[in-house]
């Protein structure tokens, strides 16, 4: 049974709790590796030279800075939404965070779950049943995610962008890539919860 509530959390280190990862894939831009990952209540995505780590996870938190959102609020088809609703229950959101090198915004709107581009192909994409999916699609300046949840009609879709701070450093992380962002084997390596 899932949780009615989303839990995003954006820290400078690694989710302290255990998460069980089911896919993952790392690719290099913004001058490092950022790696996503597939986990068990949701997403977690990091860029360590970044000192960036996103969780986004259906199970209950304990971290300061969490952003809450309701899964069983208003979507951007329900007509009853409008710009008065609550901010944790309005069919759509927006989340900033910032570390010295990085900054990021991500939008988060709640869909029909008719919405989900099921035909579509995804960077990662892992079906925990019929109609509940995790998808990450990698972009240029960011990433898009669905979270598709059966049982409250919803397909609870982000976009993030990143932008480098300026005078922001990134940590060399001393791996040689080449052009296409993997490392000298030319093998993605796999995602761990605790880098």
């Amino acid at each position: 049974m899932t949780e009615n509530t989303l839990h995003f959390v954006h820290s400078t280190g690694p989710p302290t709790s255990d998460v069980r990862v089911f896919d993952s894939l790392t690719r290099r831009f913004l001058g490092t590796e950022f790696t996503f990952r597939v986990i068990g209540s949701s997403h977690y995505v990091s860029a360590p030279a970044y000192d960036f780590h996103e969780l986004s996870s259906c199970e209950p938190v304990d971290c300061d800075g969490t952003t809450t959102l309701r899964l069983d609020g208003a979507t951007t088809a329900d007509e009853r939404a409008d710009a008065a609703s609550a901010a944790d229950t309005g069919p759509r959101r927006r989340i900033e965070y910032a570390t010295d090198g990085l900054a990021c915004a991500t939008v988060v709107e709640r869909r029909p779950l008719a919405a989900f581009p099921a035909e579509a192909t995804f960077d990662l994409v892992y079906w925990f049943g019929d109609d509940a999916v995790t998808t990450v699609d990698v972009r240029a300046d960011g990433y898009e995610t669905y979270h598709t949840y059966p049982e409250f009609d919803l397909a609870l879709y982000t976009r993030t962008v990143f932008e480098t701070v300026p005078g922001g450093a990134v940590a060399g992380d001393g791996v040689d890539h080449g052009a296409d962002g993997r490392t000298d084997d030319g093998a993605d390596r796999p995602g761990q919860p605790t880098d």
